[in-house]
C-alpha cells in the first residue's frame, strides 16, 4: 500500500516535469512576428492537451487499470491512440512547414486536432468517473 502510494507520488513528479520539459520546449509565448496568434493558439492549445492526457493517464492507472468495470471498448482505445500520437507529431513537425499560408493554416489545423484530442480524453474521464 505504502509502495504504491509512493509509485503514485513518483509517476506525478515524473509527469510533472515532462510537462515542465514541454513548455521549456514550446517557449510558448515566444511570438513570431509573422504568425503571431496562430503560433500562440498552437502553443497553449498543445500544452492544455498535455495537461489533460497526463491527467488521464495518472487517473487511468489509479481507476482504470485494475477494476473490472472500466473496460475500455475498441473504439475508445483506438481513439485515444489516435489523440495520443496525433497532438505529439503535429507540434513536433510544424517547423519543417515554411510557407507562411500553409504554416499559418497547419497551425489552425492542430489547434483544432488539439482542442478535439483534449475534449475526447477529457470527456472519456468524465463518462468513467474516474475523477471520484
Amino acid at each position: 500500500m505504502i509502495l504504491q502510494k509512493l509509485l503514485y507520488i513518483l509517476m506525478l513528479i515524473v509527469f510533472i516535469f515532462l510537462y515542465i520539459l514541454a513548455y521549456i520546449y514550446l517557449k510558448p509565448f515566444l511570438v513570431n512576428r509573422k504568425r503571431k496568434y496562430s503560433t500562440i493558439i498552437l502553443k497553449v492549445s498543445y500544452l492544455i492537451y498535455l495537461a489533460v492526457l497526463f491527467l488521464f493517464v495518472f487517473l487511468f492507472l489509479i481507476f482504470g487499470a485494475d477494476s473490472i468495470e472500466y473496460k475500455m471498448s475498441d473504439t475508445m482505445f483506438f481513439g485515444i491512440l489516435a489523440f495520443l500520437f496525433l497532438p505529439n507529431i503535429g507540434i513536433l513537425l510544424r517547423r519543417k512547414i515554411i510557407d507562411i499560408k500553409r504554416r499559418i493554416l497547419y497551425n489552425h489545423w492542430f489547434t483544432i486536432i488539439n482542442i478535439l484530442a483534449g475534449y475526447y480524453l477529457l470527456h472519456k474521464l468524465i463518462e468513467n468517473n474516474w475523477f471520484l
